[in-house]
């Protein structure tokens, strides 16, 4: 899912917040001006006292909407269905209300104002609503925000998507209707950096595996992938599904890590690291400087790594090695490269094609105390900042392990690189590449946010014991 389109998804939040409120003031207003010739009120709590406790209230409704599911990412919502799902959420949320202060007995709340709010709600959440499909409509009429849509097949399904598409949507852009034969025309037809979903129009169901190739091809690119199922599919799990002209569409979501899921984690993430900062920094400087002082060269070791859908991004660590044995162009050059070669062939003590080795020549004394406490991986949490990499997720590869990855194995990165994961927490360094694979592939349809919270928490343990690293 693309930025834009986690921005608008989030945006109601805030929003739904502030109408809410805004109704509450709004009706505090018109009982005590009376503008509806309604008899006095005997009571009115002060104005200081009804806009704090109001807001508390507004935040309540809107954890309610939440669990009432008014934040489901549903795609192409009309008024009608807007309109429902927005008064049934504000009814529930007053309701909820109304057995709070009934079970505190407490009456200091006009019953109009509870009317009030109850239809101004509605009101400015459905004006809000629309202020916002029509902003996204604008944008996407400008070319501003819009996906690229490939549409695979050849039959009725497929001529009637395409009539849909070009003339219904302002916020999608067809490319092009193919039929995909083969899966070595994958790469001819679908272009990995334009294209923002596949729509297959019906099963491509076949002996040689071509629509688990698509499927693949999809994941690793980080393109969305939909499409209308045969009676045999419609019954799946993790799946979206919507109608479009008559046709079930069914968007495969192979990880929880998209739409609110990765919007809770970027928060946490962004939230954790910004504090995790603030409290560690006296740390890291003093890690930097002894790092300086131990051998020549900068405290910090930046390396080119793919992240999340293979795009590449600098990684930070503390320097644990010296600086001319380090590969890259600024460090040791080819011949540092020739050294970690002949040292993988010779030394390597992991299998796979992880390479791992107790005693590194290449490491120094420095550089082993701070492999053995993991402390080298502090000032990653400014790539976390960045958002180049998350607190937990699967450990971003180097390059040369990449290009060795089989179609399966490229799934890790699906989702952003962490500082800690799963495998770290169940063996570290002393797990096979195989296992580091299926944890990762655990993780990554099974994520939480309590997950996260409990690898988190036992990677403070491992590290204390020092269990693996080296």
């Amino acid at each position: 899912m693309k930025k834009f389109q986690l921005l608008f998804a989030f945006l109601p939040v805030p929003l739904d917040f502030l109408m809410v409120w805004s109704a509450f003031l709004l009706s505090y207003w018109l009982r005590t001006q009376n503008i509806l010739a309604a008899p006095p009120a005997t009571y009115m709590m002060p104005w200081l006292e009804y806009i704090q406790l109001t807001g508390l209230i507004s935040l309540g409704w809107v954890v309610v909407f939440a669990l009432a599911g008014l934040y489901d990412l549903q795609s192409q919502a009309g008024f009608i269905r807007t309109f429902r799902r927005i008064f049934i959420a504000v009814s529930v949320s007053l309701a909820v209300f109304i057995i709070i202060l009934f079970g505190i007995k407490e009456s200091f709340f006009s019953r109009l104002i509870a009317a009030y709010a109850w239809i101004l709600a509605i009101i400015l959440m459905l004006i809000i609503r629309r202020l916002i499909v029509a902003c996204q409509w604008c944008l996407a009429k400008f070319g501003r925000i819009r996906d690229n849509i490939i549409i695979i097949g050849t039959n009725s399904t497929a001529e009637e998507l395409k009539i849909f598409y070009q003339h219904k949507l302002a916020n999608v852009k067809l490319i092009d209707v193919v039929a995909l034969q083969e899966a070595s025309a994958l790469e001819a037809l679908i272009d990995k950096d334009y294209t923002d979903q596949v729509i297959v129009a019906g099963d491509l169901l076949n002996s040689n595996g071509l629509e688990l190739d698509l499927i693949n091809f999809c994941e690793i690119n980080g393109i969305r992938f939909r499409y209308v199922p045969s009676l045999t599919k419609l019954h799946s799990l993790h799946v979206i599904s919507e109608i479009l002209q008559g046709h079930p569409i069914i968007e495969l979501r192979s990880t929880p890590l998209d739409g609110w899921g990765r919007i809770v984690k970027r928060i946490f993430d962004f939230v954790s690291a910004t504090i995790l900062l603030v409290l560690l920094s006296p740390v890291m400087i003093i890690i930097a400087i002894l790092v300086r002082r131990d051998s020549a060269g900068s405290a910090l070791f930046v390396q080119r790594r793919p992240g999340q859908f293979s795009k590449e991004f600098s990684l930070y660590k503390f320097r644990t090695m010296y600086t001319h044995l380090s590969t890259g162009e600024k460090y040791g050059g080819d011949k540092a490269v020739a050294l970690r070669e002949e040292l993988k062939h010779t030394k390597n003590e992991a299998a796979g094609l992880l390479f791992k080795m107790k005693d590194d020549p290449r490491v120094t004394k420095m550089g082993r105390w701070l492999r053995r406490t993991s402390l080298d991986e502090l000032p990653q949490l400014f790539n976390v900042l960045n958002g180049e990499m998350s607190l937990v997720g699967p450990r971003p590869p180097l390059t040369d392990e990449v290009a060795e990855y089989s179609k399966s194995q490229f799934r890790r990165l699906m989702v952003r690189p962490g500082i800690t994961g799963l495998w770290q927490v169940s063996g570290r360094s002393d797990s096979s590449f195989e296992e580091y694979l299926k944890l990762d592939m655990y993780y990554i349809e099974h994520w939480s946010i309590w997950l996260d919270i409990q690898i988190i928490l036992k990677t403070v343990w491992v590290v204390l014991k020092r269990k693996g690293a080296y």
